[in-house]
């Protein structure tokens, strides 16, 4: 059993076993029910609050805790296409974030909303979310190729919350557009209540040929049907994924900041030491910081 002390004394030890290395969370979602910045989420739209609060203030705490570098804000969606929050964080903690936002991808001038939200308010990139429109075809329209077009002229950087089944329309705007760099969110997410999932698994394989594609091995409790640490049975995707694009196109990335109700940080950085025993130490360095570091401008 632990004591108070060892539990105390685990952040600073984590910290200073994590000042060899770079640690760059690369996909941080952060919420506050501020009335200044009301809920507004498109699929949901009678939630108005969440029963624990993420705000940015946690993360700044986290990030000493376990001397994490830099992170990466995303709109967590409960805010809507309002990204008045992710810009609050980032221009209040400068020197440790960038940000993502959300636009609407069916507006017919979201290559403008990109350019407002990039030009105006510093942003690097936006986060859009397929997944929530599983029969839509939006994501390879043509009414969408003035938004990658913007994207090439901005360096705006792309990340994808996306179905297996989506993976062929990604892959032909990325072979349209090879300035736009893209993360794949949350490991491409496999089902794993399928009988079979490989198969439609197997068509995000298709992207590696793309150097300006990563993909983001995070969030295991996310995929898992154990429903429980640390998720065995998510351990073959996350090999498989480093098996087919090498550890130069996968980066790391958590979800949001303490209070964790699925996994604490240590868990996080235990899961990627620990348990994908299969990167090296070189690929591990990568994927934990290195590789985001060619993904986005962070502060000096």
């Amino acid at each position: 059993m632990l004591s108070r002390r060892s539990l105390l004394t685990a952040p600073l030890a984590a910290a200073s076993n994590a000042k060899e290395r770079l640690l760059i969370d690369t996909h941080l979602e952060v919420w506050t029910d501020d009335p200044k910045f009301p809920f507004a989420h498109p699929e949901r739209p009678q939630l108005k609050k969440q029963p624990v609060q993420a705000p940015v203030e946690n993360q700044v705490e986290q990030m000493k805790d376990f001397g994490l570098r830099y992170a990466v804000l995303i709109n967590p969606r409960f805010f809507g296409w309002d990204n008045s929050y992710i810009g609050y964080s980032l221009h209040k903690y400068p020197n440790l974030f960038v940000a993502h936002g959300l636009v609407n991808p069916l507006d017919p001038k979201v290559h403008e909303r990109l350019r407002y939200w990039v030009k105006e308010h510093g942003f690097q990139g936006m986060r859009f979310s397929p997944i929530y429109h599983p029969k839509e075809t939006w994501l390879n329209s043509k009414e969408h190729y003035p938004l990658w077009r913007e994207a090439e002229k901005l360096g705006a950087v792309f990340n994808y919350y996306i179905l297996p089944h989506q993976m062929p329309m990604l892959e032909e705007m990325c072979g349209r557009f090879p300035g736009v760099k893209v993360v794949i969110d949350h490991a491409g997410k496999p089902d794993l209540k399928l009988a079979d999932p490989w198969p439609e698994f197997r068509k995000m394989f298709r992207l590696k040929k793309f150097p300006q594609v990563w993909i983001s091995n995070s969030e295991p409790y996310e995929m898992t049907e154990l429903k429980r640490y640390p998720y065995e049975d998510t351990w073959p995707f996350y090999k498989a994924i480093y098996e087919e694009f090498g550890g130069k196109q996968i980066i790391w990335g958590t979800g949001y900041p303490r209070p964790r109700w699925e996994l604490p940080m240590d868990k996080e950085l235990e899961f990627v030491d620990k348990y994908c025993s299969f990167y090296t130490d070189a690929d591990r360095a990568l994927i934990l910081g290195e590789n985001a570091l060619r993904i986005w401008r962070f502060p000096k």
